[in-house]
């Protein structure tokens, strides 16, 4: 048997075992194609290649109160000053602290429940996070020279907002000279607080 047989024999065997792999059951001795699709048409589990997948999901709804989701002493640490009652671009429930040097607001998202899709498609790195936060996904909104929102993945689910904006006595102090790095500061201040979901 010449080597080119051989191989033309190992090459037909090595079909004849793929189809045959690709059946499943028989009837009537006819092998029946199997209904599972090919492996590499099987999505990956969440996670393996998804960059919006949450790990470690956090409990946005533990805080009823948004004005609760930064704590007195982080707010204290922040110069904030008094919290009033706002609301998000969505619908729901915010909180806002507005004094000379900068406004801040912060938006929880429990009720579209579409986690941080559709924000990373719209304003997202080709439809995935821009950043992390204290290892979760976030992406930077609404830039410009003096205010930035970071949206936080807290599950597949949900999200909160942050957005900072640099007031009148702010300008040209260099803690607020980027205000994407302030508004991660404080998003990843949030995520301390939330339960583990």
């Amino acid at each position: 048997m010449t080597a080119h047989t051989t191989r033309v024999l190992a090459a037909s065997a090595a079909l004849m075992a793929f189809g045959l792999a690709s059946c499943t059951a028989s009837v009537s001795g006819t092998p029946q194609p199997s209904s599972a699709p090919p492996p590499s048409l099987v999505p990956s589990p969440a996670g393996k290649s998804d960059p919006l997948h949450i790990e470690h999901p956090k409990k946005l709804a533990a805080f009823s109160d948004p004005c609760q989701l930064l704590s007195p002493e982080q707010l204290a640490q922040l110069n904030a000053g008094q919290a009033a009652a706002a609301q998000s671009e969505w619908g729901q429930a915010a909180c806002k602290w507005r004094n000379q040097l900068f406004t801040l607001k912060v938006s929880p998202d429990t009720l579209q429940q579409q986690g941080l899709r559709w924000v990373a498609m719209t304003a997202g790195a080709g439809g995935k996070p821009d950043v992390e936060v204290s290892g979760y996904p976030a992406v930077h909104y609404g830039i410009s020279s003096g205010s930035c929102g970071t949206y936080v993945g807290t599950s597949d689910k949900e999200l909160f907002l942050v957005y900072f904006q640099t007031g009148s006595e702010g300008q040209g102090k260099p803690e607020y000279a980027d205000p994407c790095a302030v508004a991660d500061r404080i998003a990843g201040m949030v995520l301390e607080n939330l339960p583990p979901a």
